[in-house]
C-alpha cells in the first residue's frame, strides 16, 4: 500500500506542475470543453511522467498523444466508447444463457475460447497501444497496469476537487 501512496503523491505533484504550465488552464478565453480537454491532457501527461514513457506500451502511446496534444490517438478506432457503452457491453452477456448454449452445443471449450477472444478484443479497444498485441499474458499485464494507474489518477483528481471545494468560502 505504501508504494501506491508514493505513486499517488508523485502523480499529484506532476499533475499540479502540468496544470501550472502557461496556457493549460489559465486562459479565461477557454470555454468549458477547452478547459476540460486541457485538464485531460495535463492528467495524461502527469500519468506518463510518473509511470515513465517507456515503461509500458500504453504509456508510450499516451506519450505520443500528449506530445500531439490530442486524446483521439489513445483509442484505436475513430469511435471511442463512452462509459455507458462499456457498462452495457459488460452486462450484455449473462452467465445462465451461456450455460444453456454450452449444453445445447455440447462443447464448453469452444464457447470458452470465443468468450476469451471477445474479451481480449474489448481489452484491446480500451487500453491504448495494445491493438496489435497477440500475447494474452502481456495484454493482461498491460491492462492491469493501465487500470491501476487510472484508478490512482481518479483518486488524485478527486482529492484535488475536494481540496478546491473546501477552499471555496
Amino acid at each position: 500500500m505504501q508504494g501506491s501512496n508514493q505513486f499517488k503523491q508523485a502523480l499529484l505533484e506532476s499533475l499540479l506542475l502540468e496544470l501550472q504550465k502557461p496556457g493549460v488552464v489559465a486562459s479565461r478565453k477557454m470555454g468549458f470543453h477547452g478547459t476540460k480537454h486541457a485538464i485531460r491532457i495535463a492528467a495524461d501527461a502527469a500519468l506518463v511522467n510518473v509511470r515513465g514513457a517507456g515503461a509500458t506500451r500504453w504509456s508510450q502511446t499516451m506519450q505520443t498523444a500528449v506530445e500531439l496534444g490530442n486524446r483521439r490517438h489513445l483509442t484505436p478506432s475513430a469511435k471511442s466508447a463512452s462509459g455507458k457503452t462499456i457498462l452495457r457491453r459488460c452486462h450484455r452477456l449473462r452467465r445462465p444463457r451461456m450455460a444453456v448454449r454450452a449444453r445445447a452445443c455440447g462443447s464448453t471449450g469452444v464457447l470458452a475460447r470465443a468468450f476469451v477472444r471477445k474479451r481480449t478484443t474489448v481489452m484491446k479497444r480500451i487500453v491504448p497501444g495494445v491493438e496489435k498485441l497477440d500475447d494474452e499474458c502481456t495484454l493482461l499485464s498491460e491492462t492491469l497496469d493501465y487500470a491501476v494507474c487510472l484508478r490512482a489518477q481518479v483518486d488524485v483528481m478527486q482529492l484535488l476537487v475536494r481540496a478546491l471545494q473546501a477552499a471555496k468560502p
